[in-house]
């Protein structure tokens, strides 16, 4: 079901992973960030936009990571856009059929044949350098960055006050960084940097994962990413209420910290050539 959050923003939640999808309000059309995740969500959503007579006129992915690269027939044709590096990733990682495999052995089982992967990963690069998503209805700033997944972007509705932040920014999920980076640290950091400044006038943050915030969350959010990763680059144990015994995450972001601690580790092990 979709939540209005903002004026002219609704979200629509999903049971997997907490995934936001967001839809912006055009006069003649939504623009819809991130579409979703299981088939029969997908499927509502759909129902949900015909109710409010806003047919997709444009789409969105944040970033090259296979939850936010799905769609429904039922959601119409519109243009997918992507920045031009996360296009060419997706290009590159789901280049033959053999890509829903791989795919469906990256899901925990108990959504393998929920997930609609019949128009996975269809979206067109934009120009690089691009700043605004083309379409007829609010500006929406795009602001890429490196965090997370290369080509990786968050969006700033200026007149709503609105951050979609894609994969950031979490209240449930720790940082999760991208490991074939040279510096994940550095260039999480830098995102970090980036958003702050972008969304100075922000009222609502809707991260990729998790809960809504205001304002307050926002720099929550900001300053407590930042001191995981600095307790991380220190070699020191985060005291992050995300990764706490009763949190979401509890049965998996231990591991996905225990990994990224021992890739750092190895990385700064290895002598410079």
């Amino acid at each position: 079901m979709l939540r209005q959050v903002a004026e002219g923003v609704l979200v629509h939640q999903s049971e997997f992973m907490q995934t936001n999808a967001v839809v912006v309000q055009g006069e003649n059309g939504a623009l819809l960030v991130d579409a979703g995740v299981l088939e029969d969500e997908l499927s509502c959503l759909a129902d949900d936009l015909r109710m409010l007579s806003q047919p997709v006129v444009a789409a969105f992915s944040t970033h090259p990571h296979w939850d936010h690269l799905l769609w429904h027939a039922r959601l119409g044709e519109p243009p997918r856009y992507a920045t031009d590096r996360c296009a060419a990733t997706v290009r590159q990682k789901l280049p033959d059929a053999a890509a829903r495999s791989r795919v469906t052995a990256m899901m925990p089982p108990d959504i393998v044949g929920k997930v609609p992967l019949d128009l996975l990963g269809e979206v067109t690069g934009l120009p690089a350098g691009t700043t605004q998503i083309p379409w007829d209805g609010p500006t929406v700033r795009i602001v890429e960055h490196r965090a997370h997944a290369d080509g990786h972007a968050a969006l700033l509705i200026d007149d709503a006050r609105v951050l979609i932040a894609g994969d950031m920014l979490s209240d449930i999920l720790i940082p999760m960084l991208d490991l074939s980076s040279a510096d994940p640290i550095a260039d999480y950091l830098d995102a970090l940097d980036l958003l702050d400044s972008a969304a100075g006038t922000a009222e609502v943050v809707i991260p990729g994962h998790g809960s809504v915030g205001d304002a307050a969350q926002l720099a929550v959010r900001i300053a407590q990413d930042r001191a995981y990763l600095e307790a991380l680059r220190t070699g020191n144990t985060p005291d992050d209420p995300r990764l706490k015994p009763t949190a979401y995450g509890r049965h998996f972001l231990p591991a996905v910290h225990d990994r990224q601690r021992q890739h750092l580790a190895q990385r700064s092990e290895k002598p410079d050539r």
